[in-house]
């Protein structure tokens, strides 16, 4: 029987960054793909970027992005963080996930460029 590891999710992420960084990790179908070095840099970055909004060890975090490296990315970094995620569905309506969000209580949201103005707009009014 193979031992349970009991390291984070995100620390195997830079586990394998480290022994392949050159390994293609995501795949998309019309972007092309991203290697575990990448990733790892990329979460880095989500990670350093919410540490300077002051996301602490606990707090939820909106996720609002279509399958895609960027949210690999973004998931890695919120966990590096020590937050929760919180995903919604980018195609369900702005109102929605920002009703979401507000009762989830996160403290940051990352969202898609095109979906920015409406959920900010949104949130407003919600909030």
């Amino acid at each position: 029987m193979t031992p349970i590891s009991t390291r984070a999710l995100h620390q195997l992420l830079d586990q394998s960054a480290s022994r392949f960084p050159d390994k293609v990790v995501v795949e998309e179908p019309e972007s092309g793909s991203i290697r575990y070095g990448e990733l790892a840099r990329l979460s880095d970055r989500v990670r350093d970027r919410l540490q300077q909004m002051s996301v602490k060890l606990g707090d939820r975090v909106g996720i609002c992005l279509r399958k895609s490296a960027d949210a690999v990315a973004s998931l890695f970094g919120i966990m590096k963080e020590g937050a929760a995620y919180v995903p919604v569905d980018p195609t369900a309506a702005a109102s929605r996930n920002a009703f979401i969000f507000c009762n989830c209580a996160v403290k940051a949201v990352i969202v898609e460029a095109r979906l920015a103005e409406p959920m900010r707009l949104e949130l407003s009014v919600v909030s």
